[in-house]
C-alpha cells in the first residue's frame, strides 16, 4: 500500500524551496545583481565614450599632419626628381583635382612637363568589347611584338591594351619613337585613352592614381552586366600594373581611400599579392596630403626603395622614410592612424 506521507514531505519541500528563491529574488538577491548589471553597463558606457574620445582626437591630430604636409609640400619636394620624366595614369575623371595638385608637386619636385594618361571606361564597359576587339587587331597588324605573349590566350583585350601603355612608356630599341606615337594613336582613336596635348614619350618613372572604386561602377546595371564591368576593369588594372612592374620603372600605386578603407579597390590586390612587391603603394589620395604621399613615394622609388604608405590598417608606415621627411617622421608616426610602424627599404641618397 502507498505511504502518502512521503509524497507529502516532497511536495512540501519543493514549494517551500520556491517560496524561499520568490523571497530571495524579490528582496537581497535581486538588488545585488541589479546593482552588477547597472554597474557593468556603466562601464561599459565609459569604456564606449573614452574609445570614441580617442578616435576623435587621433582624427584631428592626424587631419593636422595631413594639412601642415601638403602646406610644406613643396619645400619637401623641391629639386626631389630633376630632370625626370614622369607619367600620371588615372582611370577616373574624378580624380582630376588631386592629379592636378600632384602634377604641380610634380613640378616643385623639377619634373618640367608630367604626362597625364586618362584610361576611358571603353577599357573596361561591357558594351565596348567590339571595339576593344578592333582596336588589338589593329596594333597586333601594325606592331604585334608589343602586345603581351599570350600562347594559351587567357588575356582579355581589356588586359592586352591596358599592359600596352606601360611598354610605350618604357620605350626601348624595339620601340622607336615613330612607332611609339603610331600605337599612341590608335588608342587615341579608338577612345581607349586620352592625354594631354601630343602623344606621351618615354618616361622615368609612373605614378597610378586610382579613383574611389564607386566611381568606376554604374548603379543602374543589373548584376550580370555590373560583373561583367568589373571582371574587365579588374583585368584591365591588374595587367597595366603587372607590366609595369616588370619594365623596371619607378612606379606607385595610388589610390583613393574613402573611410580610410583599403579593402576594395586596386590597392587591395597590388598590397595583397607579391607579384606587385616592386611597386610602392599610397592609400588616401582624396586627403590634402595624399598626392604629396604619392609623389614621395616616387621620390623613394627613383632611390632603390619601396613601401606602401598611408594610414589604412595595410600600410607599413605613415610617410617614406627619406632624408627629406626627417623632420615630420617622428610625429607621422605617433599621429598617423592605424598603421604599424615599419622599415621602409630605401630612403637614401642612390
Amino acid at each position: 500500500m502507498i505511504d502518502f506521507r512521503y509524497h507529502l514531505v516532497s511536495l512540501i519541500s519543493v514549494f517551500l524551496a520556491l517560496a524561499v528563491g520568490i523571497v530571495l529574488g524579490a528582496g537581497p538577491l535581486r538588488e545585488n545583481l541589479g546593482d552588477q548589471l547597472a554597474g557593468q553597463v556603466e562601464q561599459l558606457r565609459t569604456e564606449q565614450e573614452r574609445l570614441r574620445s580617442e578616435s576623435e582626437e587621433l582624427t584631428t591630430k592626424n587631419d593636422q599632419l595631413a594639412t601642415f604636409v601638403s602646406e610644406i609640400g613643396p619645400e619637401l619636394v623641391r629639386g626631389t626628381l630633376s630632370g625626370k620624366q614622369v607619367a600620371v595614369i588615372t582611370d577616373d575623371s574624378s580624380t582630376g583635382p588631386v592629379v592636378e595638385r600632384m602634377e604641380s608637386l610634380l613640378n616643385d619636385a623639377g619634373v618640367a612637363s608630367p604626362m597625364k594618361i586618362s584610361l576611358q571606361p571603353a577599357m573596361w564597359e561591357p558594351d565596348a568589347g567590339q571595339e576593344r576587339a578592333a582596336t588589338v587587331e589593329e596594333i597586333r597588324s601594325i606592331a604585334p611584338a608589343v602586345l603581351t605573349d599570350d600562347p594559351d590566350a587567357e588575356l582579355t583585350d581589356s588586359a592586352q591594351l591596358s599592359g600596352l601603355i606601360p611598354a610605350l612608356l618604357r620605350g626601348g630599341d624595339d620601340l622607336p619613337a615613330e612607332l611609339r606615337t603610331q600605337l599612341w594613336q590608335v588608342l587615341l582613336d579608338h577612345q581607349m585613352v586620352v592625354v594631354d596635348g601630343t602623344p606621351p614619350g618615354r618616361a622615368d618613372a609612373v605614378i597610378y592614381a586610382g579613383a574611389d572604386p564607386a566611381a568606376l561602377t554604374d548603379e543602374n546595371e543589373d548584376e550580370t552586366v555590373a560583373a561583367e564591368r568589373a571582371q574587365a576593369l579588374l583585368a584591365s588594372q591588374t595587367h597595366l600594373l603587372t607590366v609595369l612592374g616588370q619594365t623596371g620603372l619607378p612606379a606607385v600605386v595610388s589610390a583613393t581611400t574613402p573611410g580610410n578603407d583599403a579593402s576594395t579597390g586596386i590597392l587591395r590586390t597590388v598590397r595583397g599579392d607579391r607579384a606587385f612587391d616592386a611597386l610602392s603603394t599610397t592609400d588616401r589620395l582624396q586627403e590634402p596630403d595624399g598626392p604629396l604621399l604619392s609623389v614621395l613615394a616616387l621620390v623613394e622609388q627613383t632611390r632603390g626603395g619601396t613601401g606602401s604608405y598611408g594610414t589604412t590598417s595595410d600600410a607599413e608606415e605613415r610617410l617614406p622614410n627619406l632624408p627629406e621627411t626627417q623632420g615630420i617622421q617622428g610625429e607621422a608616426t605617433d599621429q598617423g592612424g592605424d598603421a604599424p610602424p615599419a622599415s621602409s627599404d630605401g630612403g637614401g641618397e642612390g
